[in-house]
């Protein structure tokens, strides 16, 4: 007999004192009652919870994303996009990953990302993942040419 529960990952990314005053538990309260309204009682959970901060903050997350590209997964439910990644570019490329292993991208509190449907949401989110990376690549040109600058002062002394 096929199994037919759907596994459902939850993603969240929490700082140190977010788990000692919330202890992990409201986002995932409401991740689960998403996931039971939407897939019904018979589904597994999954969870991933990264520290936010820190050399292994985003262990989780590369395991979701691995398990994503692997099948493992029938959707990902977080509580908002940028828990995925601090970083608009990051973050789109992270959600076009999963839509192209036909995973559903649910958040709490953006609703459901759907490319085929461009919602209004993910339209901005590309808005300002463009945005983002010429600000990124300003402030690196920037960087570069102070550091020329240093450098020369450096060389007359």
């Amino acid at each position: 007999m096929k199994n037919n529960r759907k596994v459902i990952g939850l993603y969240n990314r929490v700082s140190i004192e977010q788990k000692v005053q919330l202890g992990l538990g409201i986002h995932q309260k409401k991740a689960i009652q998403i996931a039971k309204e939407l897939f019904g009682d018979f589904i597994d959970i999954k969870f991933y919870v990264d520290q936010g901060m820190g050399p292994n903050c985003n262990t989780e997350r590369n395991q979701m994303l691995k398990d994503v590209k692997q099948g493992k997964l029938d959707a990902v439910i977080t509580y908002c996009v940028s828990r995925i990644s601090n970083k608009y570019s990051h973050a789109l490329k992270i959600i076009n990953e999963i839509h192209c292993s036909k995973v559903r991208l649910i958040s709490i509190i953006e609703g459901e990302y759907n490319p085929l449907q461009l919602s209004r949401e993910f339209e901005i989110l590309e808005l300002l993942a463009q945005f983002e990376h010429v600000d990124h690549a300003k402030g690196t040109r920037k960087g570069v040419a102070l550091k020329k600058q240093n450098e020369g002062v450096k060389n007359e002394y």
